[in-house]
């Protein structure tokens, strides 16, 4: 009996959260809005993940529905990992040009490896360990 009513509690908790993030996507939060622009995602998706997590959130609310929502949820959740990883993995694969910095500024006449990675050259003093 309490491990059942337990799970409810849970089942409730969680569906809160997720109406309640749900409704932040659909409402356009800045936070919410930021972080979709920023992985290059339209306003349409974040209301369509928003509608996804309130529907989602909803069916946690109801005891025979935990399941549907669970489901629902988790792919929402998989859905977002999958966009982040993509959207990193393109950021990494893009070539990035940049100047050779040196311990006194910029020296654009120093080649760049093609990694486009930059070097910073200090001395070495005697505390270094």
């Amino acid at each position: 009996m309490t491990k059942t009513a337990s799970i409810y509690a849970a089942q409730i908790v969680l569906g809160l959260i997720a109406m309640a993030a749900g409704y932040a996507k659909i409402t356009g939060t800045g936070l919410m809005v930021q972080q979709f622009q920023m992985l290059g995602i339209g306003q349409s998706f974040l209301t369509i993940a928003g509608a996804a997590e309130i529907a989602a959130g909803f069916c946690l609310l109801l005891p025979r529905g935990g399941i549907l929502g669970a489901v629902l949820l988790a792919g929402v959740m998989v859905g977002a990992l999958g966009i982040t990883v993509g959207h990193v993995a393109s950021a990494v694969a893009q070539p990035h040009h940049t100047t050779a910095l040196t311990a006194t500024g910029f020296n654009s006449h120093q080649p760049v490896d093609q990694a486009g990675s930059f070097q910073i050259v200090r001395p070495r003093t005697e505390w270094d360990i």
